[in-house]
């Protein structure tokens, strides 16, 4: 039997959670920090066998803080689920980048979550049943998208999400300016779009730029 690192703040939930898994036995403990400043503050040396964790949490840190500063202390990310209310496909796919094994919806229910951590801790993926569609849906959509961009489009794309002007990006790939200018017409009016800012969101939405996380 496994001991589970929970961390959540909202205290009743956190105390629900704790009670209904240790009541299935399948579990030694339920070790429960109330925010991840707390966990990150008194963080043990040895990985934590399992972490359930919320994403959104009050404080210095959150969720994303959290996985990133068991990434740095112990060199790999132990076997994490983060359970959230927020289901927003490009967020899960961030957190599974950043080594997350599995993601549930708040909405889950006991035995979907005790098959999940059943899964991650012998060392496969989880997925929530209700983001699985979602998630698979964005994965075709990005495939079709990125197979009809060319190499320099995309090039260009990822430097206009970044937030660089073209004649910065013009600089950074050693083009000239109407060159760019060119594949930045292209790739707007092969995704059908009309104006930048709606590129990019487009491209957020849909998993063609990820923003990089600032390191704390």
């Amino acid at each position: 039997m496994i001991t589970i690192t929970l961390i959540e703040d909202h205290k009743m939930l956190s105390g629900s959670i704790r009670t209904v898994l240790m009541a299935t036995n399948l579990f030694k403990d339920i070790v429960v920090h109330h925010s991840a400043d707390d966990f990150i503050n008194s963080i043990p040396v040895t990985p934590p066998e399992l972490i359930i964790t919320d994403l959104i949490m009050p404080g210095k840190y959150n969720g994303l803080a959290l996985v990133e500063r068991c990434r740095e202390v112990y060199n790999i990310v132990p076997p994490i689920i983060v359970l959230s209310s927020i289901t927003d496909v490009q967020t899960v796919k961030q957190l599974i980048r950043l080594g997350v094994k599995g993601y549930l919806s708040k909405d889950a229910d006991v035995d979907e979550l005790v098959e999940a951590i059943d899964e991650v801790y012998n060392g496969r993926q989880y997925i929530g049943n209700s983001l699985r569609d979602a998630l698979i849906k964005t994965v075709f959509t990005e495939e079709q998208i990125v197979y009809h961009l060319s190499p320099r489009e995309r090039e260009v794309l990822h430097h206009v999400c970044s937030g660089l002007t073209i004649k910065e990006i013009a600089y950074n790939l050693k083009l000239s300016k109407h060159t760019v200018q060119y594949y930045h017409k292209c790739v707007l009016s092969k995704l059908k779009l009309n104006r930048t800012s709606d590129l990019i969101v487009f491209a957020m939405q849909n998993g063609l730029y990820i923003p990089e996380v600032n390191k704390k």
